[in-house]
């Protein structure tokens, strides 16, 4: 495995030895070089500490392993250029949101013990560790020299921190083997080929950002940035002429009506559109065949989650070779295990999954650690908390969550999260519910009952302002509520669904 892990990035390093002045990023109309944005990331390398083997405990126990680096990123070649520099240098990142609360960025750092960060903009914000890296980001004139150092296959990749159900967010830590194992698939998945031009939609902050950047720039291939393709996808598809392009869900549900309601259509340069994040609705991939242009292109549902770096499960929904899917009662399937991916499903009907792309564990939480990665028959293997069905021909379909977890704008949110924050902020008991709006997306709201005397409006604004503090914006309640009492079963345990139902009404999220 360790040649695999040195592999992963050395094409991208290849194509800027063999071809500096081909096109590797676009970002904005600024067209950045392979041999430019290689210099970026090996002046980025050779800034930061020297990478040192992982020690035999991991992230789940006492340490043994060097800190990440912090890389604020802001959606741009720089932020690309960094991630690659803390790769090639066999260290691990910890993406920095700079839209995100600064308390909340502090914090991240503190917890994985960070001693160094890459800023990528000067916006101001000083991280708060021992070196903060500032590259000049000018052009390469000269040869590009250099690759990216052996890492060991165990080593460290990247830490992404995701909900969890006390408000202290788990630092998910991703070995180099895991991108060694999923970006070459990934690439023949995607169809990504030298020729192929790729949409860079993602925030740098998350993983799927990584299905857009690795597999291109290892292919040769260019990617595009533009601040104007939330807003005007379709548009900008056509004039960048994006030839693949990775969505959330949610996402794709709006471009899909939008286009519909709009007469719009899609562009002929589009040849594969990957989703995922959320369950695929049968009457939107049925608005779907209806568009304009949809015919040609290869429509794929992809499913993974942080802990298994990217993407497990994949199969292509729509395309020119494409019959109708398998569905269980309507519901369409995520698909089929990637070759590197190894799947069961448990009497509960839980999916467990296994394989090299498998994280190592969460920074510093061993039980955590142990309650969601177990060994058996000599096998590690990830549960994941989805419960799947089988559709016939062997497809797995999404039939639910087995805790308290949803999706909101493709980030994963734990509701016992949102309830412990606001806990924290007010000292009152609150619940967080999902809730269906529209054929398009799901939002998330709150429900409190005020202390005796202070007003509920007042206390709902002053929750509102302190999670904007601490927490991402997709972890802020869109409605917060004050309510009389919350709802209980017949039990007397609070009832979520039902405090929502009757404050707001609306569809539950299915679990």
């Amino acid at each position: 495995m360790s040649s695999a892990v040195i592999a992963f990035l050395e094409p991208f390093f290849a194509t800027a030895r063999d071809d500096p002045g081909r096109p590797a990023v676009v970002d904005n109309g600024l067209v950045v070089g392979y041999g430019t944005l290689a210099q970026w990331a090996l002046d980025v390398a050779g800034a930061i500490e020297p990478a040192e083997p992982a020690g035999p405990d991991g992230p789940g126990g006492a340490g043994g392993w060097q800190p990440p680096v912090g890389v604020v990123v802001h959606h741009s070649a720089r932020d690309v250029a960094a991630m690659l520099g803390v790769l090639a240098a066999g260290r691990a990142y910890v993406p920095l949101e700079a839209g995100y609360p600064a308390a909340r960025l502090a914090a991240t750092l503190e917890r994985v013990g960070c001693r160094e960060a890459v800023a990528t903009a000067e916006d101001g914000w000083q991280p708060p560790v021992a070196k903060v890296v500032r590259p000049r980001w000018t052009p390469a004139h000269g040869p590009v020299r250099g690759g990216a150092v052996p890492a060991g296959p165990a080593d460290p990749a990247y830490v992404l921190f995701t909900s969890g159900s006390t408000g202290e967010p788990k630092g998910v830590v991703v070995p180099h083997r895991a991108l060694g194992a999923v970006v070459p698939e990934l690439r023949s998945l995607y169809g990504v080929d030298a020729d192929a031009t790729v949409l860079h939609f993602h925030g740098a902050g998350g993983d799927t950002s990584l299905e857009e950047i690795l597999p291109t720039l290892t292919a040769g291939a260019t990617l595009v940035v533009d601040d104007a393709a939330r807003e005007r996808f379709a548009a900008v598809v056509e004039d960048q002429e994006v030839s693949v392009a990775v969505l959330p869900t949610g996402f794709w549900n709006t471009l899909v009506s939008d286009l519909l309601h709009g007469g719009g259509e899609l562009p002929r340069c589009l040849r594969t559109l990957v989703i995922g994040g959320e369950a695929v609705r049968a009457d939107m991939l049925e608005r779907w065949h209806r568009l304009p242009g949809a015919a040609g292109i290869r429509l794929l549902n992809t499913y993974g989650s942080t802990e298994t770096a990217l993407v497990t499960h994949a199969i292509e929904l729509a395309g020119p070779d494409v019959a109708a899917p398998p569905t269980i009662g309507g519901d369409l399937p995520i698909g089929f295990p990637l070759p590197h991916v190894g799947q069961r499903v448990d009497d509960s009907g839980e999916l467990h999954v296994s394989g090299e792309s498998l994280a190592l564990g969460y920074h510093g939480m061993p039980e955590a650690t142990a309650a969601r990665f177990a060994t058996s028959d000599g096998v590690r293997w990830y549960r994941t908390g989805d419960l799947v069905g089988t559709a016939p021909g062997g497809a797995l379909v999404f039939r639910g969550r087995g805790d308290h977890q949803v999706k909101i704008r493709g980030h994963r949110v734990d509701l016992l999260d949102v309830e412990a924050l606001i806990g924290a902020c007010e000292g009152v008991a609150a619940v967080a519910a999902a809730r269906v709006e529209g054929p398009t997306h799901t939002s998330l709201a709150a429900f409190f009952v005020p202390v005796p005397g202070r007003p509920g409006q007042e206390a709902a604004d002053r929750i509102r302002a302190e999670l904007a503090l601490v927490a991402p914006p997709h972890m802020v309640p869109s409605r917060i509520v004050a309510v009389a009492a919350l709802e209980q079963t017949h039990t007397g345990k609070v009832d979520r669904n039902a405090t929502r139902d009757r404050h707001l009404g609306g569809a539950a999220v299915a679990r």
